[in-house]
């Protein structure tokens, strides 16, 4: 009989772990509450052209896989990069995989059949052999809730917010278009025109300081814009006003404390929880954890009875 799997989130770390089960035959299903699948691999797009507002790179043997292109101006060295932005790379990972995004699973229920999951809608997504929660710590506890033994794991995981700023110009900055790192409430400004595959108007991506991101996490957007780019004008110097301005909230963009496994599972290894707050705060550790959990699912469904 065909194992029917359930992933719940589509970043990194549920799709990583999807391609190995779909390739070995399960029936994989992903279950994303956003638009689009990718998590942190995230692009706006805006009339001046994309902007990246989630992680800037990726190792780049992952974009290599994945036909994205290497980005030399980063400071951790070369980074791959999706190509017109870094949702791109999300889209071919995600190539002949069951993805049903605008779905939020709310709620995990055992019977002798399986798991069945509840969307937030009261709406029945379906009984799965095995179910793999690939979101943030926080949001796997609540859904963990009657595993106790898994919840005491996840507590031990720390998980760090981050605003980022998106502006786009269009006239010039007279700013250089290359990464700037700053003091203060910002930490590291990156032009899209710095990437790969860019030309047209001018578009940064603003990352703000971990500590003034966790001070400030609950402001509302427009506070947090303002802020942001008032800073980045003193900075930069800056004297011309954006064309397109918005910030993003990541509430668990990096990890402070991990977990130190690939993931946690209950005793029958039918529940897995992971991402890259198992192992850290990159994108390898994302891939690492939700291919660990694949082979755990897949060692688990070749061994005798």
């Amino acid at each position: 009989m065909q194992t029917r799997v359930a992933i719940v989130g589509a970043g990194l770390a549920g799709l990583a772990a999807a391609r190995p089960l779909v390739d070995a035959g399960c029936d994989v299903v992903i279950f994303e509450k956003s638009r689009g699948s990718g998590g942190r691999l995230a692009t706006r797009r805006t009339d001046l052209g994309p902007i990246d507002h989630g992680a800037p790179g990726v190792p780049s043997e992952l974009a290599l896989a994945l036909g994205g292109a290497f980005w030399l101006d980063g400071k951790d060295n070369a980074r791959g990069v999706g190509v017109p932005g870094m949702s791109a790379l999300a889209r071919a990972m995600a190539t002949g995989i069951d993805v049903r995004t605008g779905v939020t699973v709310v709620a995990l229920g055992k019977s002798p059949d399986g798991w069945l999951l509840t969307d937030s809608d009261g709406g029945d997504c379906g009984m799965f052999d095995a179910v793999i929660l690939a979101v943030p710590a926080p949001q796997a506890g609540i859904l963990l809730a009657q595993s106790p033994d898994m919840v005491a794991d996840l507590a031990l995981v720390k998980m760090l917010p981050m605003w980022t700023l998106l502006l786009g110009f269009d006239v010039p900055t007279g700013v250089p278009q290359g990464t700037q790192d700053f003091n203060g409430p910002l930490m590291t400004a990156i032009p899209m025109l710095a990437k790969p595959g860019q030309s047209g108007a001018e578009r940064w991506t603003v990352y703000a300081q971990p500590d003034w991101s966790a001070k400030f996490v609950d402001i509302d957007k427009a506070e947090a814009a303002a802020t942001l780019l008032a800073a980045f004008r003193t900075a930069t110097q800056l004297t011309v006003h954006p064309a397109y301005i918005a910030a993003h909230r990541w509430r668990y963009a990096r990890v402070g404390r991990a977990l130190g496994r690939p993931f946690v599972a209950n005793s029958e290894e039918t529940l897995l929880a992971g991402g890259d707050w198992a192992l850290g705060s990159l994108a390898s550790d994302a891939v690492a954890s939700g291919e660990a959990m694949a082979a755990r699912l897949l060692k688990r469904r070749s061994a005798p009875d």
